[in-house]
């Protein structure tokens, strides 16, 4: 009996001591055949949406804004006690092939995490489980081929996270006096990026002149 107690207090301090590490990411979906996905969306939502999940996970922890050679990101540390467990997101944009043989432009998202906190549902999975709600919702997501790094469309300065808690990150808001003109102006950028199609284009651009 106290060998069997020894080996799973072992056990337990093996945990304990060198926690898990876990992985996953929105670029393949189980849920359609593996087939990878990116969002057709802009830099300002990619990165805010991000933020806006630490907010509901991790209200109360820093964000620290994180590079991983041309791709950017954040990291947030849950700690309880002398336990951790760290939440690491890259929002990376990306081109592809669509189901019709267009080139598009997107976001995914590429999550790791790990610490000596207990591996919940919530941890492994609650981030980008948040970031997949809000996007599919959207209507973005779609199936690609031949997916490669994209490019940046800004320096990033408007979402950084600059280590301020989750709950209080407010990205940079947009001049409230934004003319149709720049609406238009815009709306034409993402069509030639890929991020919207001509259909889509035509039809926001319409809703545009309609206010005028």
């Amino acid at each position: 009996m106290k060998k069997l107690l020894g080996l799973v207090a072992a056990v337990f301090m093996a945990l304990t001591t060198t926690g898990c590490a876990v992985s996953s990411t929105t670029l393949v979906r189980p849920d359609q055949g593996g087939s990878q996905v990116i969002y057709r969306i802009s830099e300002e939502q990619a990165f805010t949406t991000a933020l806006e999940a630490y907010a509901v996970l991790t209200p109360k922890q820093s964000v620290d804004d994180i590079v991983d050679g041309q791709r950017r990101g954040y990291n947030a540390d849950e700690r309880k006690w002398m336990d951790w467990w760290s939440h690491r997101l890259l929002v990376i944009p990306a081109v592809g092939t669509d189901a019709s043989g267009k080139e598009v432009r997107g976001y995914w998202y590429d999550y790791s995490g790990g610490g000596t906190l207990f591996a919940t549902a919530r941890r492994r999975t609650g981030l980008l489980q948040l970031i997949r709600e809000r996007l599919d919702a959207t209507g973005t997501a779609t199936v690609v081929t031949n997916v490669r790094d994209g490019s940046y469309e800004t320096d990033g300065r408007a979402y950084l996270g600059l280590k301020r808690d989750a709950r209080d990150i407010r990205p940079e808001a947009r001049p409230t006096g934004t003319s149709n003109a720049d609406r238009l102006s815009e709306l034409k950028t993402m069509r030639d990026k890929g991020l919207i199609t001509e259909e889509e284009y035509q039809a926001k651009r319409r809703q545009i002149l309609d206010r005028m």
